[in-house]
C-alpha cells in the first residue's frame, strides 16, 4: 500500500497544517533576540538606576545627619547651666541661645517657647518681628504633648512662613515645660551643594519637599518654598520609602517635565517630614534609552508582518470547519438537540465532530433521566428543608432557655454576695469598730496607770467571732452536708426564728433522705432566704414550715402571721431588697414554680414545688 502524499496528509491532519505554517515563521527567532536584547537593556536601566537611587539615599542620610547636630544643639542649650523656663527669668534662656554653636546651626535665630507656645527668650531679639512659630500651631502643641524632637514642614510664624526644629524641654521631674526650637535655613550654601551631586546636569534638577508638596530647597533658583509637580509626596513621607520612576508613571493622566520625558528618584528624610527629589532627562538615568537600533526594528517590523501572514493563512484553513463545528455547539448549548452534525473531514476537527454528535445523542438520551432524578431530588430537598427548619427552631428554643438560665444564675450569685457584704457591714464591720474603740480604751487606761477594761473587749471579741460563725453557717452549715435537707431547715429555723422569740412548727411528710448537694443547697437557700425575710420584715410572731413529698415532686410551704404586703404592686427594687427574686429565680433553674400570697395584715405563704432530681 502506497505512503500517503502530503496533500493528503494535510487534509487530514489539522496539526500537520498548523505546523508547517508555523515552521517557516521568523516570528520565534526575532522574538527571542528583541527579548535578548531587551534584556540587556533592562539591566543596563537597572544599574544606572540603582546608582541614582543610592545617590539619593547618601543625600538624605547628609541632610539627617544634618538636623541631628541641630537636635544636639538644641539638646545643650535647653539642658544649660539655669535654663528654667518656669521662672519667669530669661537670663539663662538668652545666654544658652548666644551659645556660638547655636547661633552656627541656626542663623536664621533660636528661641524658647513655654508650654503653652509662648515665646520666653529668642535670640536676635525681635521684639514684634519675632520668628518664633505662633502659639496654637498643631506642630508646636504636637511636639509639647508628645514630647519628641520634630522637623516641621512650612508653618506660620510671627514674621512670615519658616521651617523649624523643635525640641522639648523637660525639668527634673521629667515633665515637658516648654520647646527649644530654631529656624532652619534651607537655602544654606551646604544642602544646595548636597543637592547638586544629584542635579547631574544641566537640564536636571534636586530638591527637598516637605509633606504639603512644598519645596524647601532646590538647585532650580527662583523656585522655594512653591508647589513640587510630583505627587505622592505624602505617601512616600508616612512610608518612609524612595523610587525611581518615570514622571508620567506618578502622575494620573499625561504630565512630563517641562524639558521632556523625565525620571523621578526619592529618598525619604528618616527624622524628618522631607523628601529628597532629583528630576533629570530619562534618557540621562535610563542610559540604555535609543540603543536600540532602526534597522532591528525594521527586521522585527517585517518578520511580525510575515508571521501575521502565515497566522492568517493558518487560521483561515481551521476556521471554516471550526466555524461550522462552533455553530453546532451552540445550537446545542441553546438546548436543540434535534440538529444533526454534519462531517466535517477525516482530520482533527472531524473527529471531534463525530465525537460531538454521539454526545448530542447521549446526551438527548440522558435528559430525560435527569429530568425525573431532578423531580425526586426537588421533593426530597423541599422535605429536608422542612425538617431541617424544625431542627434550627427547636435549636433557638434551646439557646434562649440556656441563656435565660445562664442570667439567673449570675443573678442569684450575685444577690447572694450583696446579702453577705450587707451582713459585714451591718454586723460584723460595726462589731469590729467597737472592738477597735476598747481596746485603744484600754491602751490609754494602761498609759495612764489605769486598769483597763478588758472584759468588754474580750465580750465584743467573743462576739464578733459569733457573729463570724453565723455568718459562716449561713454560708454553707455543716448540719446540710451531714444530715440532710430537713435537718439543716429544722436547724435554721430554730436557730433564726426562735432566737428572736417567734413560735416556729416544722412539719415534714416526706422521707428523710439524701439528695444531690446542690439540690439540697437549693431548696435550702430558698428556704434560709424566706425565714430570713421573716426574721427581718414580716414581724411575725409564728411560723409554719412544711415539706412533702410525691408525684415526682417535693413541695415546700412557708407560712407565717405577720404584717404581709402586696406581692402584685412590689416593684422591681423592692422585690430584690426583699430577697422574693432570689427566691424565684432559683426555684426557675430548678426547673419548679413559686406562688406567693400575701396581703397587708394578712401574712404571708410561700408555696414551691420542684421536680425530684434524677439521680432521687
Amino acid at each position: 500500500m502506497s505512503s500517503p502524499s502530503i496533500r493528503e496528509r494535510l487534509r487530514r491532519s489539522l496539526q500537520t497544517r498548523v505546523y508547517m505554517l508555523l515552521a517557516v515563521s521568523a516570528v520565534i527567532p526575532v522574538a527571542m533576540l528583541a527579548w535578548a536584547f531587551g534584556v540587556r537593556v533592562a539591566r543596563l536601566d537597572e544599574q544606572l538606576v540603582a546608582a541614582r537611587e543610592w545617590s539619593a539615599r547618601t543625600v538624605a542620610g547628609q541632610v539627617e545627619e544634618e538636623l541631628n547636630q541641630g537636635f544636639e544643639v538644641l539638646q545643650r542649650a535647653a539642658m544649660a547651666s539655669h535654663v528654667n523656663l518656669e521662672d519667669h527669668d530669661a537670663t539663662a534662656e538668652h545666654a544658652a541661645l548666644r551659645d556660638p554653636r547655636v547661633r552656627l546651626q541656626f542663623p536664621g535665630g533660636a528661641f524658647f517657647l513655654d508650654v503653652a507656645g509662648n515665646v520666653v527668650a529668642e535670640e536676635p531679639d525681635r521684639g514684634s518681628r519675632s520668628i518664633a512659630p505662633a502659639a496654637g500651631l498643631p506642630a508646636v502643641r504636637g511636639a509639647i504633648d508628645s514630647g519628641r524632637p520634630v522637623v516641621t514642614p512650612f508653618v506660620a510664624g510671627r514674621s512670615g512662613e519658616h521651617v523649624y526644629q523643635l525640641i522639648p524641654v523637660r525639668d527634673w521631674e521629667g515633665r515637658v515645660t516648654g520647646l527649644a526650637g530654631g529656624v532652619i535655613d534651607t537655602s544654606q550654601h551646604h544642602l544646595l551643594v548636597m543637592l547638586r551631586y544629584l542635579r547631574q546636569s544641566a537640564d536636571g534638577s534636586a530638591e527637598i519637599v516637605d509633606q504639603a508638596g512644598r519645596v524647601l530647597a532646590t538647585t532650580e533658583p527662583g523656585r522655594p518654598a512653591t508647589t513640587t509637580a510630583c505627587s505622592g509626596v505624602r505617601r512616600l513621607i508616612a512610608e518612609g520609602k524612595g523610587y525611581s520612576r518615570l514622571c508620567s508613571e506618578c502622575h494620573s493622566g499625561r504630565s512630563q517635565d517641562v524639558r521632556g520625558r523625565a525620571a523621578v528618584t526619592t529618598a525619604a528624610v528618616a527624622n524628618a517630614p522631607w523628601v529628597i527629589m532629583a528630576r533629570v532627562p530619562a534618557s540621562e538615568v535610563m542610559g540604555a534609552t535609543g540603543a536600540f537600533p532602526a534597522w532591528l526594528g525594521g527586521m522585527i517590523f517585517v518578520a511580525l508582518a510575515c508571521g501575521a501572514l502565515l497566522a492568517w493563512g493558518a487560521a483561515r484553513s481551521v476556521a471554516l470547519p471550526v466555524v461550522a463545528l462552533t455553530r453546532a455547539a451552540e445550537t446545542i448549548a441553546a438546548g436543540d438537540l434535534s440538529g444533526q452534525i454534519p462531517r466535517l473531514g477525516e482530520d482533527e476537527v472531524g473527529r471531534l465532530a463525530e465525537a460531538l454528535e454521539k454526545m448530542r445523542r447521549s446526551l438527548a438520551d440522558l435528559i430525560g433521566i435527569v429530568a425525573d432524578a431532578n423531580t425526586r431530588l426537588e421533593a426530597r430537598v423541599v422535605e429536608r428543608t422542612a425538617q431541617l427548619g424544625e431542627a434550627n427552631e427547636q435549636l433557638r428554643d434551646r439557646e434562649l432557655a440556656l441563656a435565660r438560665l445562664y442570667e439567673k444564675v449570675v443573678s442569684a450569685q450575685e444577690d447572694e454576695r450583696k446579702r453577705i457584704a450587707r451582713e459585714l457591714h451591718d454586723d460584723t464591720s460595726q462589731s469590729l469598730a467597737a472592738l477597735v474603740m476598747a481596746i485603744d480604751g484600754s491602751l490609754a487606761a494602761l498609759k495612764a496607770g489605769l486598769t483597763p477594761r478588758l472584759e468588754e473587749a474580750k465580750a465584743l471579741a467573743v462576739r464578733t467571732i459569733e457573729e463570724v460563725h453565723r455568718m459562716i453557717l449561713d454560708l454553707r452549715p455543716s448540719v446540710l452536708d451531714d444530715l440532710g435537707l430537713q435537718s439543716a431547715i429544722r436547724w435554721y429555723a430554730e436557730r433564726h426564728l426562735t432566737g428572736r422569740g417567734i413560735s416556729v412548727r416544722c412539719e415534714f411528710d416526706a422521707p428523710d433522705r439524701r439528695f444531690p448537694a446542690a439540690f439540697e443547697t437549693a431548696l435550702f437557700r430558698v428556704c434560709q432566704e424566706a425565714m430570713s425575710n421573716i426574721a427581718r420584715h414580716a414581724h411575725a410572731e409564728s411560723v409554719l414550715v412544711q415539706l412533702s413529698e410525691g408525684e415526682g415532686e417535693i413541695r415546700i410551704e412557708i407560712e407565717d402571721d405577720g404584717r404581709g404586703f402586696e406581692p402584685d404592686n412590689v416593684s422591681h427594687a423592692e422585690r430584690r431588697h426583699f430577697g422574693l427574686m432570689g427566691i424565684e429565680e432559683r426555684v426557675e433553674i430548678l426547673g419548679g414554680k413559686v406562688v406567693i400570697d400575701s396581703a397587708p395584715g394578712q401574712g404571708t405563704r410561700i408555696r414551691l414545688a420542684v421536680p425530684l432530681p434524677r439521680e432521687a
